[in-house]
């Protein structure tokens, strides 16, 4: 079973992507309502996929949270969501993968299954460097 971290500061969007997880075999989901939230959530749990809003309330981004989870967690999977059409590809992480909102179910699913891919890639690099 895979958990899944999801932050975002819409209400709304956190419970939609908490049930779609809830309902999809291997995953449990967490819910954070922003950074405060989720900072914790990652000192406490074992976050296997990160999916992070890139806008959050406050001064710290989506993209800042899912650099400090890959601090923490070294081998966890990113997926970074927004509806912003200003952000580029280019500006989240290496290993994560981006999703423009409003995405559908499937996509979210694809999504968090190639950063698992990303990751386990990423970590097999870390095992591998002399």
């Amino acid at each position: 079973m895979k958990t899944v971290l999801i932050v975002d500061d819409d209400a709304l969007v956190l419970e939609a992507l908490d049930l779609l997880l809830s309902r999809t075999e291997g995953f449990r989901s967490i819910r954070a309502h922003g950074v405060a939230s989720a900072r914790s959530d990652l000192e406490q749990a074992r976050i296997d996929v990160l999916v992070a809003d890139v806008i959050l309330a406050g001064s710290t981004t989506g993209i800042e949270l899912c650099e400090h989870a890959i601090e923490r967690h070294p081998t966890i999977a990113i997926v970074v969501i927004t509806a912003d059409n200003e952000v580029q590809h280019d500006e989240i992480p290496r290993r994560g993968i981006f999703l423009r909102k409003p995405f559908g179910g499937e996509q979210l699913l694809d999504a968090i299954d190639a950063a698992l891919n990303r990751a386990a890639a990423e970590s097999r690099k870390l095992i591998h460097v002399d």
